[in-house]
């Protein structure tokens, strides 16, 4: 893999914005080009010329619907016309009347006249002098809305005269909006067509296009939203795009929609923009990592009652309620622009400054566009913000994708070296570890050896000296034999401690034989009986480390008798249960001690025997008093997995 570096990876980045942004250009270029070179030549266009003399208006009479009517006409300087201040309140028919010229150089091959009407408001119908030129497809609720649907027809020969002509034309008003008829063209039709193409152009396919873009970037912003959860404003982004390719959608369908009327589209249209607005302000925040908890309540309720408002205001009030809604909703989008580029400031990230000159733009283009809406004057801007809006998003898109590849480079670099230093930590700590684990096993080593020389090697001291003190007279052969004795002891001692497989006595006669062998003849001297009892075979095979430790715990068990106990009689026994365990008793009858002593740890001995009894996964019982002390030992002959392992 081939690593750029910090500066490289993000010219190639900006050099790739510029092309796609060349090419959203060149496209759009492409299309208003062909748009307007698409008009057809007549070669005849200059034999017939038309002018218009006059325009009149005059409200509708209802009982002549087919002619205007015959009074109440005023004159018009100019078209497009607006009837709100010349009739307030006014929202039914009314009737224009355009009175042109109409001459022909070779009346005998008259050529026909190209109409075009911008706009009307909503439906209607087109009579040349008395002839049915055009009717809307629906004239009554839900009815067509034609306020950004520009006309085009061609006037048939027959129904023109040299002279003086009347165009008719009637004109259903809105109560929501101003109601009137836009600009009117009559003439040859390459001409005409040249004028209605530009019309169609603005008022349709670039709108059209708006949409179209849009649904893009809020598919696009979906699927990174979707990637990566955690970063809203492309959310909100998403729900910006759907909000405006819906509102845009019902500014320029222009067709009925079915169980509504024209009222409630444009209740709907304009609920979809508080909308719009109040989204616009969210994702433009999160985008810079910011939220603003008390003014983002005030938006989401200035949406809700917005909508409620117009939605169920009566069709008396409606046209001023959406006047107040919609003028608050443009005052809040220019606020979140102006305010955009000191929030971009604090927030320190680089694509918010484009994002904040972005919304700089769009300042003089939401001016401009909410003074045409108000006045039909001038031309409206936004149809052609959609390449440009499209540009910022790809760009802005571009920018987050490098600062996000900068952050996964430097996660990565910090990962691998928290890594290489978490091995270094590891190693280091395995290390010492393993030091602890060895000097743990030594420990536990001496531990070991101390209690087999103490059970072991003490018990054999024990012997001795209590036999020396019982003979007053010790030749040289009982001192060798003595000796010898310890020697021995030494050396099991030695070889237990270092294998622990070493070989299991073939019966527990045979595991006993030394035990016995070294007290018996000390129990003789002092006087003590004793008593041996064990099985003529195992039924089951102890481990070579259960049989040292037994033999340690009856060793010291019959050394503490012999030192402290003042017994007569002592009894060993070693048994196999149904449970199969291993169960040795050793009785006496001696002067007995208190057993918590051994609980207390005063006893080390005892203590030792039960530590080793212990490991194995076994159980150490003391029962004593003045006359009888017995001890208990039982072994598992399938020892514990905790056993096992503490072994």
């Amino acid at each position: 893999m081939i690593e750029l570096k910090d500066s490289e990876y993000r010219s190639n980045l900006i050099k790739h914005a510029i092309i796609a942004c060349f090419i959203w250009f060149a496209s759009f270029i492409g299309v208003s080009s062909s748009v307007f070179a698409s008009a057809p030549q007549h070669s005849g266009a200059a034999e017939c010329q038309a002018k218009i003399q006059r325009i009149e208006t005059a409200q509708s009479n209802p009982n002549q619907e087919m002619q205007g009517p015959a009074q109440g006409w005023v004159t018009l300087e100019k078209l497009p016309d607006q009837w709100e201040k010349r009739w307030p309140d006014y929202h039914s028919k009314a009737w224009y009347k355009i009175i042109f010229s109409y001459s022909c150089q070779n009346p005998a091959q008259n050529s026909p006249l190209a109409l075009a009407i911008e706009s009307i408001t909503q439906t209607g119908q087109v009579f040349i002098n008395n002839d049915l030129l055009w009717q809307d497809i629906s004239t009554e609720e839900p009815i067509a809305r034609n306020a950004v649907t520009p006309h085009l027809w061609n006037i048939p020969a027959s129904s023109l005269h040299q002279g003086e002509n009347v165009l008719w034309v009637q004109v259903q008003g809105s109560l929501t909006q101003k109601s009137g008829l836009g600009q009117v063209l009559i003439g040859d039709y390459a001409s005409i067509y040249q004028a209605y193409s530009k019309w169609i152009f603005e008022k349709k396919t670039l709108p059209y296009l708006n949409a179209m873009l849009n649904l893009v970037i809020a598919i696009i912003c979906f699927l990174v939203w979707g990637i990566a959860r955690s970063d809203s404003a492309f959310l909100w982004f998403a729900l910006v795009s759907i909000a405006w390719v819906l509102y845009s959608t019902l500014v320029v369908y222009s067709d009925p929609l079915p169980y509504l009327n024209s009222t409630d589209v444009d209740r709907l249209q304009n609920i979809i923009f508080c909308f719009y607005v109040v989204a616009g302000c969210l994702g433009a925040w999160r985008f810079a990592r910011k939220s603003f908890p008390k003014i983002e309540k005030i938006l989401y309720a200035f949406a809700f009652c917005g909508a409620a408002a117009i939605a169920l205001a009566p069709d008396a009030y409606i046209n001023q309620t959406m006047q107040v809604f919609f003028g608050i909703a443009v005052l809040i989008f220019l606020a979140k622009c102006l305010t955009y580029p000191y929030i971009a400031y604090k927030s320190k990230i680089t694509e918010t400054y484009f994002m904040s000159v972005t919304y700089l733009v769009f300042i003089p283009i939401a001016i401009n566009d909410a003074i045409f809406m108000t006045t039909l004057q001038g031309q409206p801007l936004s149809p052609y913000t959609a390449p440009f809006s499209s540009m910022s998003i790809g760009i802005i898109l571009a920018f987050r994708l490098a600062r996000d590849s900068r952050e996964i480079a430097a996660f990565n670099k910090t990962l691998n070296e928290n890594i290489i230093r978490a091995k270094s930590e590891l190693t280091e700590s395995l290390g010492v570890q393993h030091k602890l684990a060895l000097e743990n096993a030594l420990l536990q080593e001496r531990i070991h050896l101390s209690h087999d020389l103490h059970d072991g090697l003490g018990g054999s001291i024990v012997r001795s000296i209590i036999t020396l003190e019982r003979n007053e007279q010790i030749n040289k052969p009982q001192v060798l034999s003595i000796l010898k004795m310890l020697r021995s002891d030494l050396r099991q001692v030695i070889d237990t401690g270092s294998s622990l497989s070493a070989k299991v006595p073939d019966t527990p006669i045979e595991w006993a034989a030394p035990i016995r062998h070294r007290f018996v003849q000390l129990f003789e001297e002092i006087e003590i009986l004793s008593q041996w009892s064990f099985e003529p075979s195992w039924e089951k095979l102890p481990t070579a480390l259960q049989c040292l430790t037994l033999t340690r715990v009856a060793e010291e068990a019959l050394t503490n008798i012999l030192k402290h106990s003042q017994a007569s009689k002592v009894s060993v026994s070693l048994t196999q249960t149904g449970n199969h365990e291993l169960l040795m008793r050793i009785h006496d009858n001696g002067a007995g001690f208190d057993p918590q002593t051994v609980d207390a740890g005063l006893h080390v001995g005892l203590q030792s025997m039960r530590a080793r009894i212990s490991r194995l996964g076994g159980t150490f019982d003391i029962a004593s008093q003045f006359g009888s002390t017995s001890i208990q030992v039982s072994l598992p002959l399938a020892p514990k997995h905790k056993a096992s392992a503490e072994a």
